[in-house]
């Protein structure tokens, strides 16, 4: 089951959290050609959507130069593109321009080894430098590595629905207890 699509927040993108990418891997930006490569990855780590022709297009459009400003690569230490996320943005997300945390995704041959930390600490140092504020992002509650990473970057809940309360309620103990406790402290619903 793939849970609930909830959204999550950062009211600002100050304080990142740092993390050292390990050797051999690297992050490049997007390069012409890179959506076969977005498509390959998530076809691979993603069980929760659909990657037919045209989704890639559907999301990023074919701005070259905003593509290679804001998508990254993560790759082994062959070069090969193992992982990918996008600092993108919203012009209107709750009626304020916002930095969006869009489709991260690494291989599942790769998850696990600590890699999504230091590619989302790139996507969010990305959108600062980019000058936003602040920044959201959507999940699924059934994502719960995902969550905890991004609850561990000081993501919160953000609670747009009955539904959505109620599926974070529901997901509550999945989480690491640090991090939700700190995620109620941020959104007193959840409590």
């Amino acid at each position: 089951m793939a849970g609930v699509l909830v959204s999550m927040i950062r009211y600002d993108l100050e304080g990142l959290p740092q993390f050292a990418l390990a050797r051999p891997f690297s992050i490049r930006w997007y390069r012409p050609g890179d959506s076969a490569a977005w498509t390959r990855i998530h076809v691979a780590a993603d069980r929760f959507n659909a990657f037919p022709p045209g989704r890639f297009a559907e999301q990023f459009g074919a701005d070259e130069a905003v593509l290679a400003a804001r998508q990254a690569y993560l790759c082994d230490g062959e070069g090969r593109e193992i992982g990918t996320a996008t600092a993108w943005f919203d012009a209107s997300y709750r009626g304020q321009p916002y930095g969006r945390i869009h489709w991260v995704a690494i291989m599942p041959g790769w998850q696990g080894r600590g890699l999504a930390k230091p590619l989302l600490a790139v996507a969010c140092r990305r959108l600062r430098e980019l000058g936003h504020e602040r920044a959201y992002l959507l999940t699924y509650t059934a994502r719960t590595a995902a969550v905890n990473l991004y609850l561990s970057f000081g993501f919160v809940p953000d609670i747009r629905s009955d539904e959505e309360l109620a599926a974070w309620r529901a997901a509550r103990e999945q989480f690491k207890p640090a991090y939700w406790r700190r995620a109620r402290e941020a959104v007193p619903e959840l409590a």
